[in-house]
C-alpha cells in the first residue's frame, strides 16, 4: 500500500485502511473499490492523504441510461446488486417486525429488544456501514410508507446519528433500539386513519398522536431501558414546547428521545406518503437550518446536518429552472444550497437565491 495524496485519487483505486476524518468518524471501510462518489466524499471531509492499494483494481463498467448518457449516482446505486439485496432484505424484515409487534400487542410474545434489533445490524453490514447507509435509503423513498419500513428506517438513521455524535456504544444500541421501537403505538391506531390517502381531519389527527401515550402505555412496566420507553413516549416533543403528547420544553426531553425526533422527522418528511409526494431533502435540510436550533436538541441537529448534507456529494440533483447538475461542494454556512455543476457551468445556490434544489435524481 501506499500513501496518496487525495487530489491524486483515481476511481478504481482500492482503500487499503478504513478511511477516517480528523475527528474519527468512517467515511469509507477497508476494500472499498473508490468511484467518483468516493473520491468526492473523502475530499468533502477535507481530507489530505489515504491508504491505496499499489494494484489499481479495475472499476467496474457503467452501464448507459435509458437517454443514452451516463446514469446519475442514484441511478447506478439503484441498479447495484447490494442495493437490491438490501431493499428486499428490508423489506422482509418489515413483515416480520410486524408479525412481533402484534404478537408483542397482544402479549403472545415477550418484548426482546435484542432479538428485535439484530435485522437493523444486518442491514448495517449490507450497506457498508455509516458510510453507505444513506446511499440506501435515499433511493427507497418510492416504497411504501408503512410503519414498519419506517420503524427500522429511523432505527438506521439513529444508529448512524449517535454514532456521529461519537455517543458511547452502549448509548448507540439503546438509541437504535429507540429507533426501532418509537411507533409501536400505531398498533392502537385504527388502519383506515393509517391508511388512509387523503391528509387527516383534525379529530383523526388527535386519533394519530394518541400512539405515542398508547405505546408508552404499553411498555412502562417492561423490562426495558427508560430511555427506550421515554423515546416512545416523546418522540414528537419539541424543545419550544411545541410538540406532544407533555409540551415539555428543553432538557425535560429525553437526550434518546431527542435523537429519535430528529431522525422520525427526517424519515417522515423524505418518504413518500399515501397522500402527498415525499419532500426533497434540501427543503428538510432548509427547514432544520431555520428552525432546528429551537424545536430540537442542539447537538443532535447540527451533528445530523453537518454530516447528512456530505451524502449528497455527487449526487444528481434538479433545479426549479428544470437544469440539472451534480453536487460539487457543500456551503458550510448555507448547507442547504451548495454549489452545483450543471454542463461546464457552477452555480452557487447560496448566491443565487432564486434557484434552488427541488428534486435528487
Amino acid at each position: 500500500m501506499r500513501l496518496v495524496s487525495v487530489d491524486k485519487l483515481e476511481p478504481g483505486m482500492v482503500a487499503s485502511e478504513n478511511i477516517y476524518t480528523i475527528d474519527d468518524r468512517l467515511v469509507l471501510p477497508k476494500g472499498t473499490i473508490l468511484d467518483e462518489k468516493d473520491i468526492a466524499r473523502i475530499k468533502a471531509y477535507s481530507l489530505y492523504n489515504v491508504f491505496v492499494e499499489d494494484v489499481k483494481k479495475e472499476a467496474p463498467a457503467r452501464p448507459k441510461s435509458a437517454s443514452g448518457s451516463s446514469p446519475s449516482y442514484a441511478e447506478r446505486v439503484k441498479s447495484s446488486e447490494e442495493f437490491i439485496r438490501f431493499k428486499q432484505n428490508l423489506e422482509e424484515y418489515a413483515e416480520e417486525l410486524e408479525e412481533a409487534f402484534r404478537m408483542i400487542v397482544n402479549e403472545s410474545m415477550e418484548l426482546d429488544v435484542d432479538k428485535l434489533t439484530e435485522p437493523v445490524y444486518h442491514l448495517f453490514v449490507e450497506a457498508g456501514g455509516t458510510a453507505g447507509i444513506f446511499d440506501m435509503l435515499h433511493n427507497l423513498r418510492d416504497n411504501s410508507d408503512a410503519v414498519y419500513v419506517h420503524s427500522l428506517n429511523v432505527s438506521l438513521i439513529c444508529n448512524t446519528l449517535a454514532t456521529w455524535m461519537r455517543l458511547p456504544e452502549e448509548k448507540i444500541q439503546v438509541a437504535t433500539a429507540a429507533g426501532l421501537l418509537h411507533d409501536i403505538g400505531k398498533l392502537y391506531v385504527p388502519e383506515d386513519i393509517l391508511n388512509k390517502k387523503q391528509e387527516l381531519t383534525e379529530y383523526e389527527q388527535r386519533a394519530m398522536r394518541e400512539h405515542v401515550t398508547k405505546g408508552y402505555e404499553l411498555v412502562k412496566g417492561l423490562d426495558i431501558d427508560e430511555h427506550i420507553r421515554k423515546s416512545i413516549l416523546m418522540h414528537h416533543e419539541m424543545r419550544d414546547g411545541s410538540g406532544y403528547p407533555l409540551h415539555l420544553k428543553g432538557e425535560q426531553i429525553d437526550e434518546i428521545a431527542s435523537i429519535v425526533a430528529v431522525a422520525n422527522t427526517y424519515d417522515n418528511l423524505t418518504s413518500k406518503r399515501t397522500y402527498r409526494e415525499g419532500v426533497c431533502p434540501f427543503d428538510v435540510i432548509a427547514r432544520f437550518e431555520a428552525e432546528g436550533l429551537y424545536k430540537y436538541d442542539p447537538n443532535a441537529i447540527m451533528t445530523f446536518l453537518s454530516n447528512i448534507v456530505n451524502t449528497f456529494i455527487a449526487n444528481r440533483v434538479m433545479l426549479n429552472n428544470g437544469k440539472t447538475g451534480e453536487i460539487i461542494f457543500i456551503n458550510p454556512v448555507h448547507l442547504s444550497r451548495p454549489v452545483v455543476k450543471s454542463g461546464n457551468q457552477f452555480i452557487d445556490l447560496a448566491a443565487n437565491k432564486n434557484l434552488a434544489i427541488v428534486a435528487v435524481i
